[in-house]
């Protein structure tokens, strides 16, 4: 079955086109191509790799306030300082090196290793993403080219069967180091089943070799490791080809996005979506404007609304010739008469 091939990429020169315009979520937007570089405070840049700023807005308070928690230097300009904030922005910057190529290169898909270099950290976090259309993705998988068994036929139209390498999902794009997953699991899908095969971290060294795996007559081939955010997997063990405690079940999956040439998958929903096709210092500015003109309902009244006839007459006759209560209703008069009710408050 054909498919794509994992590639070590040159890094790319500033940010991809893939990644421009402003990506939301529920509680951040983030612009990874903020136009231009500028001096990250750490190593010298080279002309082979460059690292360029991004910008990370938090919808803070339940989403209704937007915090510019990570932004370039030249944009503090027009930054807005108050309690809920920072004096000054972190400083996020990024390398991005393409990590798969397919047989048939779309406009619309993409699959990148991001390196997100954060403040006074010395070694990069990588996060893997798959861009199809304006989604990016951080849960995916790429239809690697592998063989099968013979006796299984000739390629099915079926965009979903083959084998589907994962990648080590990392848990977002943030102002922290992401965690990512110690294991990943990769499916064979064929017309009647789904294989799924766990690949474990290790510290083997990577290979291009193969592991088999079978279900009576058939043959399965796939590969032995993934190299993924920057750490190597394995199915099998050792010197080992053979791969042990394959799950067979007819799971597939149920929700999820295939780009044209059905070689990379986003599973379930994408980590961010594009809402604008140009990520500027004027499209942060208008955003942050924005949710700074938000205003939160009023609270619901701590009682429910009654409608009590409270009897007043009734209450002034048993109050009339009470020196007690005479007196009081003269302080709570006098006191009105001194604080009147806007000077309150």
């Amino acid at each position: 079955m054909a498919g794509a091939q994992v590639s070590d990429g040159a890094f790319s020169q500033g940010a991809p086109k893939a990644f421009e315009g402003v990506w939301e979520r529920d509680d951040r937007y983030v612009i990874f191509d903020c136009g231009g570089t500028e001096p990250d405070g750490q190593e010298a840049q080279s002309q082979a790799r460059q690292k360029t700023p991004a910008t990370i807005l938090l919808k803070t308070f339940y989403g209704w306030y937007l915090d510019r928690s990570a932004e370039p230097q030249k944009w503090s300009a027009e930054r807005t300082v108050n309690d809920s904030t920072c004096p000054d922005a972190e400083r996020v910057f990024m390398e991005y090196r393409p990590l798969v190529t397919t047989r048939h290169p779309a406009a619309d898909a993409s699959v990148w290793e991001i390196f997100v270099w954060h403040p006074r950290l010395k070694e990069a976090s990588v996060v893997p993403v798959a861009i199809i259309g304006g989604n990016l993705y951080l849960n995916f998988a790429v239809k690697l080219s592998e063989d099968v068994d013979k006796a299984q036929g000739q390629e099915s139209d079926d965009p979903l069967e083959g084998f589907w390498a994962r990648m080590a999902g990392a848990d977002g794009v943030k102002l922290c180091p992401p965690v990512t997953a110690d294991d990943i699991y990769s499916s064979y899908i064929t017309d009647d089943a789904v294989y799924t095969i766990r690949y474990w971290r290790t510290d083997m060294e990577y290979t291009n070799a193969k592991a088999f795996f079978s279900d009576g007559g058939k043959t399965f081939s796939v590969v032995k490791h993934i190299q993924s955010a920057g750490k190597i997997y394995t199915c099998a063990n050792g010197r080992s080809v053979m791969i042990r405690n394959v799950q067979k079940t007819n799971d597939r999956p149920e929700v999820y996005e295939l780009d044209g040439a059905a070689e990379i998958c986003g599973l379930g929903e994408p980590y961010l979506k594009r809402v604008q096709d140009k990520g500027s210092q004027e499209a942060v500015v208008a955003l942050a404007k924005k949710y700074y003109q938000k205003r939160a309902p009023n609270p619901d009244p701590p009682f429910p609304p009654s409608n009590l006839d409270w009897h007043m007459d009734d209450i002034n006759k048993l109050e009339a010739g009470n020196k007690i209560i005479e007196a009081v209703r003269k302080r709570q008069r006098e006191f009105a008469q001194k604080y009147p009710a806007r000077e309150i408050y």
